[in-house]
């Protein structure tokens, strides 16, 4: 059987496609197993073809003559992966779809047939490294389909869900087939670029996360000997970055050290390496950042969440990401000239603007390279999700849309949607790290760095200037929502640049304290410090 998959194109605002183009992992390990049981497999990301999407999905259609289509998507990129069905049933109904990845995984058994799951004939929940190729066996032996685990499907109306069957064996999963890829120009700025895994799942109980619904409460490690493969791999392909995909590579840490060892030895440190990590792992000592660099990491996302003890409580990270924790872990890395991310949630149920401007304070002092900075997002089957509803504190509930970390879906004891999606832009913009140089920076960009300093910084700036003159900071403000609401619009759907401010309109919640006047302001408390 012919098999198609298509990634999402949605991107965060964060990144610009300019910058970050990364390829679908997932997709390249689907196609090893489908052509392993015998069946022809495409993979179709879209996010290369971001601005001719339904122009690119017919033209697969036409050249492969796929019988499966199957579809991966994350919550933000729900509503793309039921239009990108749509076109497909439109163009051929007699093809089949299947939905997958986080999104189907989290709320598959409560889609119903004739609403949210019209498009899909299949719904796959949890890993699908294997379902697809089963998928893909039943129907062209014509075998019964409740005997393929993790499988939804249509009956007589109606999903019938058939059982979920254990994690997969991580010694069994062969390595991804990336020449089942039908595009390429996948990109980190002008460098090539890649997804690896070393190991799935995260043992802690973050409550706003959905990973344990996902791989349950689980760390699975791939053989160290896997992962030099599938970097061996890469690299024979002209890639030069790498972004590893892992939930928590640093549950182990002798382990990850190992494999730090392992890269450097096997000559793979010419490639470079971005990897999300958490402050505690990180800061158990300066052997492990002094080994990441040596197998050259040069990105790290660093789970910083906040610099409040109070939010850090809520968050279920206390014991974590305690203040000593997370000083430490910046210092080992920027000690090595490790870039940071900085993983920052705002918009907790008890945050004002004080807490808010706090945190892009401490980013400012600590000398953070980028910004990762997220509002708390109330994701499908998180506590947080459940314990914000129950106070009354989440006012999007429908429009997964603005799922991505960027968007308010959530007020505050003293803030409304809109204050907060403002108070963030206003910080964010204020100690942005491309009105300066970080050291870090500075030394693996040098030249990158004296072009921002001498031409691209003078020039913004005069542009910026002559562009917004006599416009109030609100209008500056509801332009660059406009604009990044607009970037994952791939329909022409009028009413979609407009989205944020449904999302952040001023909700009634008279039991709660709106904004006081006097709340500090970041200019105040840089004063007082």
């Amino acid at each position: 059987m012919r098999v198609a998959f298509f990634s999402m194109p949605d991107l965060v605002p964060h990144f610009s496609p300019h910058i970050w183009q990364p390829p679908s992992l997932a997709g390249a390990l689907i196609a090893t197993s489908l052509r392993e049981a015998g069946h022809e497999a495409f993979v179709a990301d879209l996010i290369l073809q971001r601005d001719r999407v339904t122009e690119a999905v017919k033209e697969v259609l036409a050249e492969y003559r796929p019988a499966l289509v199957a579809l991966s998507a994350m919550s933000f990129q729900f509503a793309t992966a039921k239009r990108v069905a749509e076109i497909v049933k439109e163009a051929d109904p007699d093809i089949k779809t299947v939905l997958g990845g986080y999104h189907a995984t989290l709320v598959g058994e409560e889609m119903k047939p004739d609403g949210e799951g019209a498009p899909f004939d299949f719904i796959c929940r949890g890993e699908g490294d294997q379902v697809l190729a089963e998928l893909a066996t039943a129907l062209e032996k014509d075998t019964p389909l409740s005997q393929v685990p993790n499988l939804s499907f249509r009956d007589n109306g109606t999903f019938v869900h058939n059982e979920r069957r254990g994690l997969e064996e991580i010694d069994r999963i062969p390595l991804p087939d990336r020449s089942a890829r039908i595009w390429s120009g996948y990109h980190f700025g002008p460098f090539t670029l890649d997804i690896v895994e070393t190991s799935r799942g995260c043992t802690n109980n973050c409550n706003f996360c959905c990973m344990r619904h996902v791989y349950g409460r689980t760390f699975r490690p791939f053989p160290i000997e896997r992962v030099i493969r599938d970097l061996t791999d890469a690299k024979r392909r002209g890639i030069k970055w790498i972004a590893f995909g892992d939930d928590n590579i640093t549950l182990n840490i002798k382990r990850f050290e190992a494999l730090c060892d392992a890269i450097a030895e096997a000559g793979l440190n010419d490639l470079s390496y971005i990897v999300q990590a958490e402050c505690k792992g990180i800061s158990t000592g300066p052997e492990l950042a002094r080994k990441m660099d040596r197998a050259n990491f040069r990105i790290v996302q660093l789970g910083i969440e906040n610099v409040s003890p109070r939010n850090l409580e809520m968050m279920r990270k206390g014991r974590l990401n305690v203040l000593d924790n997370i000083k430490r872990s910046i210092q080992y890395l920027h000690d090595n000239n490790i870039m940071i991310v900085g993983g920052m949630i705002v918009g907790n149920p008890d945050d004002n603007e004080e807490d808010i401007a706090t945190n892009y304070k401490f980013f400012d002092d600590q000398d953070i390279d980028f910004f990762g900075d997220q509002i708390m997002t109330p994701y499908p089957k998180t506590g947080i999700r459940e314990e914000m509803m129950g106070q009354g504190l989440v006012t999007n509930l429908e429009d997964y849309r603005l799922y991505n970390g960027y968007w308010a879906n959530v007020r505050t004891r003293h803030l409304t949607p809109d204050e907060i999606q403002f108070l963030r832009w206003k910080y964010r913009d204020e100690v942005s790290t491309f009105r300066k140089s970080t050291k870090a920076f500075r030394a693996n960009h040098p030249i990158v760095d004296l072009y921002r300093r001498v031409w691209l910084r003078p020039y913004r700036r005069v542009k910026y200037a002559i562009l917004n003159r006599g416009k109030s900071e609100r209008q500056l403000y509801e332009e660059a929502m406009d604009r990044d609401m607009a970037l994952n619009d791939f329909f022409n759907d009028p009413g979609y640049p407009k989205s944020w401010r449904r999302s952040v309109q001023d909700v009634e919640l008279p039991s709660l304290p709106a904004l006081k006047e006097d709340t500090p302001t970041m200019d105040s408390i840089s004063h007082a410090r």
